[in-house]
């Protein structure tokens, strides 16, 4: 600023100006009239000798710098000299601060040291309290996973997912090999394409099967890592690649595969198939079963891949209605006209598969690769030269005739079976791996049959009005078919109805700025301005309901929203259109109050063909909108044919009630049209809260008359969501929806709103609390931004490889759980939750706090020394084995203290509680549930024994040990005693264990523990399942007055010729005399003393399932011979005849 002090002497009069100054260089005139203006005599005061004239200023408890710029002064003249701006000095600028007293210099310091010893102190109680509770990582975890990978592991892994890591590109992403940095591990890293729009739903699928899937011939999961832009699988690495670069080498020159190779990869796809298919937890139809999908590991061994479309669903249930997805040449033609893949578009796969493997060429082949001119068909040349007589001529050339000619002719036979085009007359996948293991004769099939019957390809498309012109010719050939499909495809039918009870998984066709979160959220818009957004469902619809007279059918769709102001209270951009259009292209379409369908020039445009239910919250008197929040019906345009404000009318008054449609609450809208009666009515209702729905108001909000015939094509056209944002913005959400078509009347499947995810919660802006005190402020302000600048860059270090946490993990697991969550499911593992001890511990029934699922846990004894070795022998056995008749282990804990186990909780308890029943409380079991119960078991133990990744010895099979669950089905459970080893190895010695009764009488010799030990046991098993009578009986129990020995007792009445008189007296003689008479057999066929004598689980299986006729054997020969029990010597006599041969060590070799 500057000021002015002028004093005219000779009028006695003083003048003080001030002004500002514009800027440093810009002078300031001096304003006309002063500041101050009055007439004092200085005579008095000015001395008659020289005085100073100059500045003066102090500081006092308060500071602040004081400057002067620049001075000029004059006498005897009428104004002082002016000053240059140009040439004054700048002033210095500084952060200006509150003013403080030094003494809050020492408050501060001693403040601040307080505080950082009370966090300290409060840090190290929070690490003792830890500590005490803390959670332990053994190395058996290894084995069980981890199922979660870090991104910077994987990164290492993959040397920053180099471009020479690569191996190749399929399933929707890259997969590249990389090395674990922790093991050294050779791995495989999918890493799911960006540019797919069904990466996230490909994942997740892949997740949910292939992560619980376990078995010999499938390609096992290791883990998972979901990182922001990234979705990493990592599988175990299959050294010798797919199996097509064996069939079709190419320039890298894999070299031909032989015959027995070749067999052996068939063999093995098959097994892995019908574990998919019969044996797991539930069906899983793979949908893509090709060549190319069949990984080779280091010993040439099959294992199937690439789960990316696999579906699953219970057992006993439909699959349901599907898109048409696969590899054409492999795709079935049922799925063609219905869309929905089951076991027997599979099996139809498998067909092609294996003449593709056999013959060395593609099922399909170009005319440049077909080297005839024409496109090849491999399933039309296998029949031509099967009708002329030629089928071998048909093998891979490549083999120079060294192939065994029968196995080969039957594997062409059998690749044309299930190849046939109706779905029923193809084998099922237990069939197909009797007739390759060469268990069942296959049938004697000719083309005829197969290609020219009623059940031909042509009469197959013809019976299903599939293309009602062709011609029964006895000519059909299948590249005639392969049209017919391709032309399906192109127009298969759509689903009619469909349910989004969030959008999970869902594959939406997305445009613009539309999203779906984690938890199944669909987000239009955000904060971004002057957008689109589009979600479409991915097929089209036809609406027609009669071509000739282009009658419209009757649909209904219902659908949960939300719009969330982002800004300010109540303010928002424009809102949600549910809108059926012919396209899904709207790049020209505008944002703004034209809801990103129409623009300026297209509005109201006929042509646009589109018809809209808005849901709008700008008022727009441009588009005659009747205020600013309404409802509209808009047709071909933004101008709506109807519209209302927003809001429903109550049942119980009949009174229009408001609504806010930009309130943040969800809101259900019902779109309702009768074709027939060409009526559209539009219903609003709020939703209370999601798991309290509220019910459809009678009364719609809107009702109209309107042909919609003139707007709805011929052809299909698209349903979805369309929204768009402005300078003022919402967030807009769909929570659920739901849509039905139908001839007549339609009405939407309800939506179930215990499973639609949560609307996120915006926190509006609020007022600033005044400040504290002026020590406390400061040294608090400092200290939050210490903190917040600390936390700000961890949190950048950290998002930078943050991973994510999907809902879906709770499919995949979690695998360990946390002490806390498992203490509080089972209340502080109250005794009232106590389900049961054994296996060196105690069971409790619980509920998990976040799922509410009910699990059991076990609780290793501490009290057991050998609590810790069998604790991790369950995890790394069964946390790794999945089959319907196994016991899942869902997770585990270890903390100091505590081994926990965590189990799929099985409602109906173990199987000994039914057999040696009270019958005050448990029933007796019917002959029919027995003999499922006992070839559940035979499953589970065939799947331990061969199909799994190593040879798993469960050593301790008996009644307690299975568990029944809702539907009495059969799990076998507690593999607390369970060893492992390599398939083709020798199993090492341990201890003798197990139960008495159950144990083998080698395993008293040798203590050595197989396959053989375990049949053993099974043995006992069935004829305690079957006689109701446990295998060994006290005199207190047993019914003869000394110790009861069953299998003596089984054997003494086989002997008389009366060995049904053995079976469970509580059956009343209700069961099947045939069956109870074979199971009586094959339990002491499974005792015999001789371990090499015993069947082998799979052929248990084949006879408990009337798939092989059990040999007829004698009491003399199972009991009797030399390779037996000596005379008159029962089983008990035989083990106590080995009583030093117990080993002293024990030594496991072959795990994992």
């Amino acid at each position: 600023m500057q000021v002015w002090v002028d004093y005219d002497g000779t009028d006695a009069k003083l003048n003080v100006t001030l002004s500002p100054v514009n800027a440093i260089g810009t002078s300031t005139m001096k304003p006309t009239i002063p500041l101050i203006s009055f007439a004092v005599n200085f005579s008095t005061v000015l001395l008659d000798r020289a005085m100073y004239v100059g500045f003066s200023s102090s500081t006092g408890s308060m500071m602040s710098s004081h400057y002067v710029i620049g001075w000029s002064f004059a006498m005897h003249v009428d104004q002082a000299p002016l000053l240059d701006y140009s040439k004054l000095p700048a002033i210095p600028r500084r952060n200006f601060k509150r003013r403080r007293w030094r003494s809050l210099g020492f408050e501060l310091s001693e403040f601040s040291l307080f505080f950082m010893l009370l966090v300290t102190v409060a840090a190290f109680v929070v690490a003792r309290r830890r500590s005490k509770n803390a959670e332990l990582c053994e190395d058996g975890e290894v084995e069980f996973g981890p199922y979660r990978f870090s991104y910077r592991d994987l990164f290492r892994a993959t040397n920053g997912f180099s471009e020479r890591e690569q191996l190749g590109v399929g399933g929707f992403g890259r997969v590249y090999i990389g090395t674990l940095p922790s093991s050294g591990a050779e791995v495989a890293v999918k890493r799911v394409s960006h540019e797919s729009r069904q990466g996230m739903r490909e994942f997740v699928a892949e997740i949910a099967s292939i992560g619980r899937l376990r078995h010999r011939n499938i390609v096992p999961l290791l883990g998972y890592c979901r990182q922001k832009g990234e979705l990493l699988l990592v599988y175990d690495f299959v050294p010798n690649g797919r199996l097509d670069k064996y069939l079709h080498y190419g320039p890298d020159h894999k070299p031909a595969l032989g015959w027995s190779q070749r067999f052996r990869i068939m063999k093995g796809v098959t097994v892995g198939l019908l574990y998919l298919h019969e044996e797991w937890e539930q069906v899983v139809v793979h949908r893509d079963v090709k060549a190319s999908n069949v990984l080779l590991d280091g010993e040439m061994n099959a294992k199937l891949g690439d789960l990316g479309l696999a579906r699953l669903y219970d057992h006993g249930i439909d699959p349901q209605t599907t898109h048409v997805v696969g590899t054409l040449g492999y795709l079935a033609p049922e799925l063609a006209r219905t869309g929905r893949a089951t076991t027997a578009t599979d099996v139809f796969s498998f067909g092609a598969f294996v003449l593709e493997v056999v013959c060395g060429r593609r099922p399909v082949e170009q005319p440049m690769v077909a080297r005839q001119g024409e496109q090849f068909m491999l399933v039309d040349w296998v029949v031509e030269n099967w009708q002329k007589g030629s089928i071998l001529d048909t093998v891979d050339a490549r083999l120079g005739g060294e192939y065994a000619r029968e196995e080969t002719k039957m594997a062409l036979k059998l690749g044309l079976m299930c190849s046939h085009p109706h779905p029923s007359a193809r084998p099922i996948m237990r069939l197909v791996v009797q007739y390759l293991e060469g268990h069942a004769p296959l049938p004697e099939l000719s083309p005829v049959y197969l290609c020219f019957t009623n059940l031909s390809w042509s009469n197959y498309i013809l019976k299903h009005n599939c293309l009602s012109m062709l011609p029964k010719l006895p000519s059909f050939r299948f590249s005639l078919l392969l049209l017919l499909i391709l032309k399906l495809v192109a127009s298969s039918p759509p689903e009619k109805e469909f349910t989004f009870n969030g959008f999970s998984g869902a594959n939406l066709t997305l445009d613009g700025i539309a999203t779906v979160s984690s938890d199944g959220l669909l987000i239009l818009t955000n904060t971004a301005e002057n957008q689109k957004s589009h979600a479409f469902h991915p097929s089209p619809l036809s609406f027609r309901r009669n071509l000739s007279d282009g009658s419209i059918a009757s649909f209904s769709t219902t659908f949960i929203f939300a719009i969330v102001p982002t800004e300010n209270a109540g303010i928002g951009g424009h809102g949600i259109a549910f809108a059926i259009t012919p396209s899904t292209d709207f790049s020209n379409a505008l944002s703004a109050q034209y809801f990103g369908l129409f623009n300026m020039s297209n509005n109201s445009d006929a042509a646009n063909h589109i018809v809209a239910v808005e849901l709008d919250t700008i008022l727009n008197l441009e588009l005659q909108d009747i205020n600013d929040n309404h409802v509209g019906i808009d047709i071909n345009g933004p101008v709506s044919y109807r519209a209302h404000t927003a809001g429903y009318y109550a049942d119980d008054t009949g009174e229009f009630r408001n609504l806010t449609l930009i309130s943040g609450n969800a809101m259900q809208v019902w779109v309702d049209y009768d074709g027939p009666d060409a009526k559209l009515n539009v219903t609003l209702s709020p939703v209370n809260a999601i798991g309290t729905p509220k019910t459809k108001p009678t009364k719609p909000l809107m009702s109209i008359t309107v042909n919609l015939s003139a707007e709805l094509l011929d052809l299909p056209v698209h349903v979805g969501f369309s929204a768009a944002t402005y300078p003022l913005m919402t967030s807009q959400y769909v929570l659920g929806w739901s849509f039905a078509m139908s001839v007549d009347q339609a009405h939407a499947p309800p939506l179930n709103y215990s499973k639609l995810p949560a609307i996120p919660r915006t926190n509006l802006k609020g007022h600033k609390s005044r400040a504290l005190g002026l020590g406390l402020a400061v040294a608090s302000l400092v200290f939050v931004l210490l903190v917040t600048f600390v936390a700000f860059a961890a949190a950048r270090w950290r998002s930078k490889y943050a991973e994510l946490r999907e809902d879906w993990e709770v499919e995949f697991g979690p695998h360990r759980f946390s002490y806390r969550d498992l203490f509080r499911a089972t209340n502080g593992f109250r005794e009232r939750e106590l389900l049961g001890a054994g296996g060196f511990g105690k069971v409790y029934r619980g509920t998990l706090p976040t799922s509410r699922a009910e699990v059991a846990v076990k609780r290793v004894s501490h009290e057991s020394r050998q609590g810790m070795r069998e604790f991790v022998a369950e995890i790394v056995s069964m946390g790794r084995l999945r089959h319907r008749n196994i016991v899942q282990l869902l997770g585990y804990c270890r903390r100091k203290g505590e081994l926990l186990l965590v189990y799929d909780f099985v409602p109906n308890g173990s199987l000994d509680k039914y057999l040696h029943y009270d019958r005050a409380h448990k029933p007796a079991l019917g002959w029919s549930q027995r003999f499922r119960i006992v070839k559940g078991v035979a499953a589970g133990l065939l799947y331990l024994h061969e199909e799994w990744e190593q040879v798993v010895v469960h050593r301790d099979i008996k009644a307690s040990n299975v568990l029944l669950d809702g539907e009495m089905n059969a799990r076998l459970g507690d593999f607390g005693l369970a060893r492992l080893y390599d398939h083709g190895t020798d199993p090492q010695t341990t201890h003798v264990v197990g139960t008495t009764g159950y144990i083998a009488p080698e395993l008293a010799r040798t203590g050595r523990a197989t396959t053989a030990t375990d049949v053993f046991a099974f043995g006992v098993f069935i004829l305690e399942v079957a006689c109701g009578r446990r295998p060994v009986e006290q005199p207190t129990v047993g019914w003869q007055g000394e110790q009861f020995l069953l299998v003596d007792w089984v054997t003494e009445n086989w002997r008389k010729g009366l060995i049904l008189d053995t079976v469970d007296a509580g059956l009343e003689g209700e069961y099947a005399r045939e069956e109870a008479e074979m199971v009586l057999k094959l339990g002491l066929m499974c005792l015999h003393p001789h371990a090499a004598a015993r069947p082998s689980m799979r052929l248990v299986v084949q006879y408990l399932e009337g798939r092989a006729p059990l040999p007829e054997p004698s009491p003399a020969y199972l009991g009797f011979t030399k390779l037996s029990l000596p005379h008159n010597v029962g089983f008990d006599d035989y083990v106590a005849s080995y009583p030093s041969s117990l080993p002293s060590a024990s030594t496991l070799s072959g795990g994992r």
